[in-house]
């Protein structure tokens, strides 16, 4: 196996940094989402609150709602999780293709002062931002924290025509290949806590109407119970591509980045320079997109959408009224 095959295989760390990631992303969304609905019931009646969380879980799932009008349910399904692994992992490797548009643009500043004062302006706005982006980054990567800063000054350079510094770009092409991974991931954790706090919620609001205050834990762990059951069938295959996805995308990210420390990459003060050091981004890109490795594990990826889209479309609902049948009369025979 070549090596430029083996350098882009996973390992155990990215499989956990993709875990962690959604892991975290669906805590944070569930939190959230229970401290918004609880704040919300006590400004509002329960009817306008359960439709309040009915409107929420339905924009959740809105794409997909929609695409199914016009095909089967089943591969507007796949169409979009087939579409979420390619960005996590190609998507990864195309998204560099940015680092030459944004040294076109550098390059161009020199030629319009006005194009120039804009831009600076428009920079500077957005810096409170990237720093705040850096230190959250710093806290998570030791090796993003300890990048080494030039402190040189700018004037002279072609920094100068930027309203950030060369250290700055460093740190935006080490965080760049982790956008789209990252995104995936957060998109998804955060799909999935809205839509667990929907039934959490949702579930205590009906146990409260139907039985009073012991009613409550009883509505969620019915509801809970029902969301875990129309996830599991085929979310057992369809969450692992996803995080498969992921991780192949952060495996690039990662080489990505540290070639830019190991290299001493975007440390020249010329658009030559620059230039150069884009070529060699680009040069590791290629190689990416090239390999034999990520489109065996692309291919696997949307082998295993396919099947749980199958099993979510044909599958799931069945084994859903089975198991909900058994629990209903278990409720009725303790509560009614």
């Amino acid at each position: 196996m070549s090596e430029s095959t083996t350098r882009f295989q996973i390992n155990k760390k990215d499989l956990l940094w993709s875990a962690k990631t959604f892991a975290a992303s669906l805590m944070i969304a569930l939190v959230f989402s229970m401290i918004l609905y609880s704040f919300t019931m006590t400004l509002s009646e329960p009817a306008p609150v359960n439709d309040a969380i009915t409107s929420t879980a339905s924009a959740a799932t809105a794409k997909v709602v929609v695409t199914a009008e016009y095909i089967s349910p089943m591969w507007a399904i796949f169409i979009f999780n087939s579409l979420a692994v390619f960005s996590a992992s190609v998507g990864a490797g195309l998204f560099l293709l940015i680092h030459p548009l944004l040294v076109r643009d550098i390059e161009m500043r020199k030629g319009s002062k006005v194009y120039t004062f804009i831009s600076i302006s428009f920079e500077r706005l957005l810096m409170p931002l990237n720093r705040l982006l850096q230190k959250v980054v710093s806290s998570r990567d030791p090796d993003f924290a300890s990048m080494h800063k030039t402190g040189q000054k700018e004037e002279g350079t072609i920094w100068q025509y930027c309203g950030y510094g060369k250290d700055d770009y460093r740190m935006l092409a080490y965080m760049l290949p982790y956008i789209v991974p990252v995104m995936i991931l957060v998109v998804n954790g955060f799909l999935m806590g809205i839509l667990l706090a929907f039934f959490v919620f949702n579930g205590a609001l009906t146990g409260f109407q139907l039985f009073g205050e012991e009613g409550i834990i009883v509505g969620m762990l019915y509801n809970v119970a029902y969301f875990v059951i129309s996830i599991i069938p085929h979310g057992v295959i369809e969450i692992p591509a996803i995080l498969l996805a992921a991780a192949v995308g952060r495996r690039f990210a990662y080489i990505q980045s540290h070639e830019i420390m190991n290299k001493g990459l975007f440390l020249g003060d010329s658009i030559e320079s620059l230039k150069k050091d884009v070529s060699r981004v680009i040069g590791t890109v290629r190689e990416y997109l090239n390999s034999r490795y990520l489109w065996k594990m692309f291919g696997l990826m949307v082998v295993m959408l396919l099947i749980a889209a199958y099993i979510e479309t044909y599958v799931t609902l069945e084994i859903i009224e089975r198991v909900m049948s058994v629990l209903d009369d278990f409720v009725e025979k303790v509560f009614l």
